[in-house]
């Protein structure tokens, strides 16, 4: 590994981003039916994964491929905030790529998320630990109406992609999205969304949907009545989108 600060900018105080406001689904829920140590442990394992994810461009393989980029990661309780260091296209690419590593990693270890991301200016200060700006509020309340295990674009996010004129880098952004009729509480609205479902493969094998289906099955053994509508929505928007996977 190679510690390659020397050539990264310090963060703006204020500068356009992206965020992703993730949610730990049922929380409560699980909180009542674990021990006080259970529940500790499944916040361990964000913590770790998100140390993961914020000292990954350490390691030189990325950091020649992306360059100056980076991602902040905030937690508290049952929800994660993912922020980019400016809203550059790589910058992008890796805070698509870092979100998607993390709700799979939550996802393979069965913490249930959904979640939702945005662009915009956004007032970050790491040390005073002061965060700010309309997408944060976008990501949140968008966020709010997912129903399904998933990760879905304000249209911040879409304006954003409707400007990147370079064929191939939008391409190459286009194949970790997909658009969608996507399951809102609102009804099912045509949205983009973080296409996550390839991501979920055994050790060394190809991507598998029957794998995937199962895997999303699981989530079964820790669910009754309402709270299974995020598994059924989950099929139901996998159905949708599997020739294309």
């Amino acid at each position: 590994m190679s510690d390659n600060k020397e050539n990264k900018a310090n963060w703006k105080p204020t500068d356009k981003r992206f965020v992703a406001f993730l949610d730990i689904l049922g929380f409560k829920d699980l909180v009542m039916r674990n021990t006080h140590d259970e529940i500790y442990q499944i916040l361990n394992q964000i913590s770790k994964s998100k140390k993961l994810i914020e000292e990954a461009t350490k390691f030189e393989e990325i950091s020649k491929v992306f360059g100056d980029v980076e991602v902040y990661v905030v937690s508290f309780s049952d929800s994660i905030v993912i922020f980019s260091k400016n809203d550059s296209i790589e910058n992008f690419k890796y805070f698509l790529l870092a979100t998607r590593w993390f709700f799979t990693g939550a996802f393979n270890k069965q913490i249930p998320i959904k979640g939702a991301m945005a662009h915009g200016e956004i007032s970050l200060n790491k040390k005073e630990q002061i965060y700010f700006g309309q997408p944060i509020i976008d990501a949140y309340l968008m966020e709010e109406d997912v129903n399904y295990m998933g990760i879905v674009a304000h249209n911040s996010i879409d304006n954003y992609i409707s400007k990147i004129e370079e064929e191939s880098v939008l391409k190459s952004i286009e194949r970790l999205l997909f658009e969608e009729k996507t399951p809102l509480k609102c009804g099912s609205l045509t949205h983009t969304n973080l296409n996550w479902f390839k991501i979920i493969k055994k050790t060394d094998e190809e991507f598998n949907i029957q794998y995937l289906k199962s895997k999303i099955n699981l989530f079964k053994k820790t669910t009754s009545g309402t709270a299974r509508k995020y598994i059924d929505n989950t099929f139901n928007i996998l159905e949708k989108i599997e020739g294309s996977l």
